[in-house]
């Protein structure tokens, strides 16, 4: 009873992977309203019935993939966090490591920001969405305030910290897609500056202000 109970759970397991595999393929190669369910399932080796029994959308299979890569990156910065190194070489570390997982991976890219503009054509899932990175970013807020508690008074709560990690990132990875040749290095020391300026304006350093101008 139980080895069958287990051949149909792994049989489940893999007839989502495929679905999911097939789903990130065609909704890159023709969007997401040119790929079909049908299409999805076909391209996959199984029915259009074998898809609902899965998933009730094509919505909802795109926010199972989201869920998944966040809580797979969000495991990957925790570990990479909790090294011997400083602070701002911890976050550079971190940010390399973020932005090498990333190669190769063009396909997964163009899918996220063609799922982050349908949301803003359709009320529905952009309210799905944004309660998917709520929550990411709740994660990424409890991995960075148990980071970082131990060496810094923050200026800024850490949800706000977290937020601005997440608008980072997300500009960073846009702007290298439409322009490849940017230094991905960048990505990195703009995480540590990051990280370094929140240590020092937390220690009292405050950016210079600006001349004022003379008067005429």
């Amino acid at each position: 009873m139980n080895a069958r109970a287990l051949t149909r759970h792994q049989k489940q397991a893999e007839t989502r992977s495929s679905l999911l595999r097939s789903a990130a393929k065609l909704f890159c190669r023709h969007g997401l309203d040119g790929a079909s369910v049908d299409d999805v399932a076909q391209d996959a080796g199984y029915t259009k019935g074998a898809f609902y029994s899965n998933f009730s959308s094509k919505e909802e299979l795109f926010l199972v993939m989201l869920n998944e890569r966040f809580g797979e990156r969000l495991d990957a910065l925790d570990r990479m966090l909790d090294g011997p190194e400083r602070p701002g070489e911890q976050a550079r570390l971190a940010a390399e490591d973020f932005i090498r997982s990333f190669r190769g991976e063009e396909e997964w890219k163009r899918l996220y920001f063609e799922f982050v503009a349908y949301a803003t054509r359709n009320e529905e899932f952009r309210q799905e969405l944004a309660t998917r990175h709520r929550a990411m970013r709740a994660r990424l807020t409890e991995i960075i305030s148990g980071w970082a508690s131990g060496f810094v008074d923050p200026p800024v709560p850490f949800e706000d910290i977290a937020a601005m990690t997440d608008f980072m990132t997300d500009g960073f990875i846009l702007d290298r897609m439409v322009d490849p040749e940017l230094d991905e290095g960048l990505y990195a020391r703009m995480l540590a500056i990051f990280v370094l300026g929140l240590q020092a304006t937390a220690e009292g350093w405050q950016p210079r202000a600006e001349p004022a101008a003379a008067s005429a």
